[in-house]
């Protein structure tokens, strides 16, 4: 009995295991067991389809809607005008019930209590309304020894300087649980409450207020990057943190029409929603930025939206700069910015230690938010923002995009002064072991030298000590924002082996605004499951992490 018992649970767990692996999906179309998904086009322009399941109205459910979506429901999406109207207008006076309704994308969300009373009422696609919710906690522990940002999250990122007038003239928007009443957030904060309509907000979950601190709080304690900014917070979640697919996109629609610039999104959904892919579409049309956090669960693959493509997903590090272990990977991720017991506010005037991605995604919202108003190129545009965004990261992990940093980590310094003259900064970005490939025993050591400044740097050397044998190499003009990649033959460590790695640079009489970046030293070992047996990163102005 005890043996079948547990053969039942462990087929349990691999059904949704797959189901999981299915829904999420990779931007390359193939899902986290690496195998090839059943995608199908999506009509959403600019956005890649990665649902399976076109249902037909009456067709049973499917597993993916048992596991992720609201029992009861569906919603619906019609092609013209004149279909949608028509529809609104058959389910008056029918078994129907019309939940919600979102006009700019022509698409209804319907409850109904038997499925045979959806005959001869859809014609047009029908879908689950997948099930969205606040990664509350980690579902994974962050790895042994990971550091916490306590209220340093700030000088991390770079910003050594009074930011309280950051951000004036900013249009932000986030998607939530609501906000509560705390003294940091001050009086740039409009509310629309999506769940309780006009009537008063009870019991909100403290999970919106933690996120809008981050972006715009200005007490000192859980100051914001941004506080000048205006900020929209939509509430799409309960008390409890949950909400649904049709809450998700008509929170987009709502935020882009009430003419946000930057849209912050901590939830996540395993359910890949069409309807919420219309309104990330509609979202991008106008030019609007949307963040979302990749996830808490350490799955190999971002939730949705930050799947998406132009979605820009955020992945969590600690203060070592190293990737959290609970922080979902993939190559849909775009960024890696500070999420391990931050300090953050908390309704009711208090302070919590705020952990995930939901923490490291309002961090990146609010960096594009600095981007639009503090750098010395005048006021940007949003997709200037981007720009600056993406050319001012600190490469972390493998060379290029990795899974785990995507195009590496966030840097506010960089960013703001991105058009700052007489900035002289050489960087060891990142030491990189790769292991050797099949029947073979050398490895290769990737060490990443980045010009973190902006004027072009010449005449320096690299160091790079592998235990014993140190190693010198010329490193050639750098301008600003390039790097270079030393590579280096390494054995591969034997299990239980740690190699010690230090790569150090020598400027020979250069400038340099931050020689503690210009070492970095750490153990490549086999002795846990980590990017590529070992890597070493360090956030600004912190020169030495050690990987294991």
């Amino acid at each position: 009995m005890g043996v079948a018992a547990l053969l039942s649970v462990v087929l349990g767990l691999w059904l949704a295991w797959d189901i999981v692996a299915s829904v999420r999906g990779t931007r390359d179309g193939k899902g986290a067991t690496g195998r090839p998904g059943p995608y199908v086009q999506s009509d959403a322009p600019n956005q890649p389809s990665k649902a399976p399941w076109r249902h037909d109205s009456l067709r049973a459910p499917a597993l993916d809607e048992i596991l992720f979506g609201v029992p009861g429901e569906r919603l619906v999406r019609f092609e013209n005008e004149k279909d949608y109207r028509d529809f609104l207008a058959r389910i008056k006076g029918s078994k129907i019930r019309l939940l919600g309704s979102l006009d700019q994308l022509r698409s209804a969300r319907i409850g109904f209590d038997r499925r045979d009373d959806l005959e001869g009422l859809l014609d047009d696609e029908s879908f689950p309304n997948f099930r969205v919710s606040i990664p509350d906690l980690p579902q994974v522990d962050a790895q042994p020894g990971a550091i916490g940002f306590g209220r340093n999250t700030l000088e991390w990122l770079g910003i050594s300087v009074d930011n309280s007038a950051w951000g004036e003239g900013v249009r932000m928007a986030m998607l939530d649980t609501g906000i509560g009443q705390h003294e940091t957030l001050g009086s740039r904060v409009r509310q629309i409450d999506l769940i309780s309509g006009d009537g008063p907000a009870i019991d909100l979950h403290g999970h919106g207020t933690a996120v809008a601190a981050l972006m715009i709080g200005n007490d000192g304690v859980s100051q914001g990057i941004i506080p000048a900014a205006n900020l929209l917070s939509i509430r799409i979640a309960d008390e409890n943190g949950s909400s649904n697919s049709f809450l998700l996109a008509e929170g987009i629609v709502r935020a882009v029409d009430e003419g946000a610039q930057i849209i912050n999104i901590s939830m996540a959904s395993y359910g890949d929603s069409p309807l919420v892919q219309d309104a990330v579409a509609y979202a991008t049309e106008k030019q609007v930025l949307i963040v979302a956090a990749a996830g808490n669960e350490g799955f190999s693959n971002p939730a949705y939206p930050a799947a998406y493509d132009s979605v820009i997903a955020v992945g969590a590090i600690d203060a070592a700069g190293q990737h959290l272990t609970f922080s979902n990977t993939g190559d849909a991720i775009d960024v890696g910015a500070p999420g391990f017991e931050i300090t953050s506010a908390w309704p009711g005037e208090e302070y919590t230690s705020f952990t995930g991605t939901s923490a490291a995604a309002p961090l990146v919202a609010g960096a594009l938010g600095a981007a639009l108003t503090e750098t010395q190129s005048g006021v940007l545009l949003p997709q200037q923002a981007l720009a600056i965004l993406e050319n001012n990261l600190n490469a972390s992990g493998a060379p290029g995009d990795d899974p785990f940093y995507g195009g590496g980590t966030l840097d506010v310094d960089r960013m703001v002064n991105a058009h700052t003259p007489g900035r002289f900064d050489l960087a060891v970005a990142s030491n990189w072991y790769e292991p050797p490939g099949q029947d073979e025993v050398v490895g290769t050591l990737q060490v990443t030298i980045q010009n973190q400044g902006t004027e072009a740097m010449a005449g320096t050397t690299v160091d790079v000590i592998i235990n014993d044998d140190i190693f010198t190499m010329t490193l050639p003009r750098l301008q600003g924002g390039a790097s270079h990649l030393v590579s280096l033959p390494i054995n591969e460590p034997a299990e239980g082996e740690q190699i010690a790695i230090r790569s150090t640079i020598n400027l020979n009489g250069n400038e340099d605004r931050d020689p503690s970046n210009n070492v970095l030293a750490g153990n490549v070992g086999l002795i846990q499951e980590l990017p590529a047996a070992g890597t070493v990163n360090s956030g600004p102005g912190d020169g030495n992490a050690n990987p294991d």
